[in-house]
């Protein structure tokens, strides 16, 4: 029995002295510049302007000078011209290139063994975007492009009905736009302080200390992490820490004995050596000492106890020496000087005692919250007017615009739907008057009579033409027809093979595609299918 006690007894302290290592996580500051990869010698050639070409959607919500206010290189002066570095921005309005909706059905039984389904739907698109910004320097040193063309993907939480995973798209221009400004913004700060700025970095890293205080070295381990700690919180990006070394004697001396007096190869002596490597290491880092933490860093490796701390820190301190080199400096602590021009949009000045300072009078033309729409009446009048930008979200049996009479003052007129053929808007979106019910509204149920609304062409083809209402509707109507069909009536929620086979009568090729499901009741399915009856002999 006391044999078998103190068997148990030895494994109890094993696994004691096993959690007696346990590390634990201690923070402490830090603050330094990062230095520029491809740095500007002269300090009097420190100085960036900027010339841009935005289209003017882009612009829709945003200052005159948004991205010069926006873009700043750190430890340069920035001009309002003439800078020695000139940032050329050109972006383009970004286009639509796929819309989808995406359905998952999902089956469930009664208790009666009757499965039902469930449907939801998520939207998804496409669109491309356009631009970029040329970097060069004044005696042409400096020659470099930064891209931003490429092909980018938005994607809608998932929608219990159609029409809401539909509703997603209205106004989501505006959405690409931002998007697209803010990738920009982003990027140019990123690179252009990357090759050139000096970015202070100010945040907090680690030291790893034993975790159980009945540890017989956890408190000496803790004291002097408390060292490390009260020299690094004196550190500034401003001012050297050349002697900071000094002052950090007394732990750095105290880590090093570690490994000497934990050699043995057992998992708890390795993880303590692990812990004075790691700490040493980082402690040269931040001292400006890569060379002196490299060496460290491979002692951790060595050790093999989570070696992968020790090569991150050797690619970081090699990448620390590069630049040291290239700056022709070793140390990333020093003044930092950056001043930014800000832009403003000034009202017109006086250029003389005798006039007063006076704003523009105000003009609806260039009203960045108006467009400019043309209206085709049915007695084959052209109207041009101005119409609220956020209105022609909701387009429904009316609009509203502002005209302009023959005496040269604005006022507003109101059309009826079913007094105009075509509305075009200066931006390029074309709407019809259709008749047609609204189903949304009514739970799929067409309940009042057909009238004229405004709907967005999406397709006008010989045989069939495909329209979208404001709410998400889809309006398919043949080109012998009165009246269009909503998708989101119940014959067609219910039933849209059926409807697609109706409409494809007379067209085998089509009709087979069909009967294999080919197309379903969404706005992308829709006008594939329109396309191929068109297509069809």
């Amino acid at each position: 029995m006391k044999k078998l006690f103190s068997i148990f007894s030895l494994l109890l302290s094993c696994v004691a002295l096993a959690q007696s290592t346990d590390l634990d996580r201690h923070d402490f500051n830090y603050s330094y510049v990062q230095l520029p990869s491809n740095p500007i010698a002269e300090v009097k050639n420190r100085t960036y302007s900027f010339t841009t070409n935005i289209d003017r959607n882009l612009m829709y919500d945003k200052s005159k000078f948004f991205f010069q206010n926006q873009v700043n290189i750190n430890g340069f002066e920035k001009k309002e011209k003439n800078g020695y570095i000139n940032i050329d921005i050109t972006l383009l309005t970004p286009t639509i290139t796929k819309k989808n909706i995406a359905t998952r059905t999902s089956s469930s039984k009664d208790k009666n063994g009757v499965v039902r389904n469930t449907y939801y739907y998520t939207a998804e698109l496409t669109y491309a975007q356009n631009g970029s910004a040329k970097v060069s320097s004044s005696d042409g040193k400096i020659q470099k492009t930064i891209d931003f063309t490429r092909s980018n993907t938005l994607k809608s939480k998932e929608y219990d009905s159609y029409s809401s995973a539909d509703s997603y798209f209205y106004n989501i221009n505006r959405t690409i736009y931002n998007n697209f400004v803010t990738e920009v913004v982003n990027s140019l700060n990123t690179q252009l302080n990357n090759d050139y700025g000096y970015s202070v970095k100010t945040g907090t890293d680690y030291l790893w200390i034993l975790a159980n205080k009945k540890h017989p070295e956890q408190a000496a381990e803790y004291k002097a992490f408390e060292e490390v700690r009260a020299v690094f919180d004196k550190m500034t990006f401003n001012n050297p820490v050349s002697n900071f070394e000094v002052e950090l004697q007394s732990p750095i001396q105290y880590f090093e004995s570690l490994p000497k007096k934990y050699a043995e190869d057992s998992k708890a002596h390795r993880k303590i050596r692990y812990s004075a490597y790691f700490n040493l290491a980082q402690i040269y880092n931040y001292l400006d000492l890569p060379n002196k933490s490299i060496e460290w860093s491979n002692k951790l490796i060595e050790n093999d106890y989570d070696k992968s701390d020790g090569v991150s820190n050797i690619e970081e301190c090699n990448d620390m020496n590069t630049l040291f080199k290239v700056n022709k400096i070793n140390t990333r602590h020093f003044a930092v000087e950056t001043k930014n021009f800000f832009f403003e949009e000034a009202a017109p000045v006086a250029s003389s005692p005798s006039y007063t300072t006076t704003s523009a009078p105000y003009s609806i033309d260039t009203d960045p919250n108006y467009i400019l729409a043309y209206l085709a009446t049915i007695k084959k009048d052209t109207i041009a007017g101005y119409i609220q930008k956020s209105r022609t979200l909701a387009l429904g049996d009316a609009i509203t615009v502002t005209v302009k009479d023959f005496q040269g003052k604005f006022s507003e007129r109101t059309f009826k739907a079913n007094e105009v053929n075509r509305l075009t808007l200066s931006n390029g979106e074309e709407f019809a008057s259709v008749s047609f019910k609204v189903a949304v509204d009514n739970g799929g149920i067409s309940m009042s009579s057909a009238t004229k609304k405004f709907v967005k062409e999406m397709y006008t083809g010989k045989k069939i033409s495909v329209y979208q209402y404001f709410n998400g509707e889809i309006i398919i109507k043949g080109a012998n027809d009165s009246e269009g069909k909503s998708n989101a009536s119940a014959s067609w929620m219910l039933s849209p093979k059926k409807r697609f086979e109706e409409l494809a009568a007379g067209c085998p090729a089509l009709l087979a595609r069909v009967e294999k499901k080919e197309f379903k009741n969404n706005l992308e399915s829709i006008l594939q299918f329109a396309e191929a009856l068109d297509a069809c002999n």
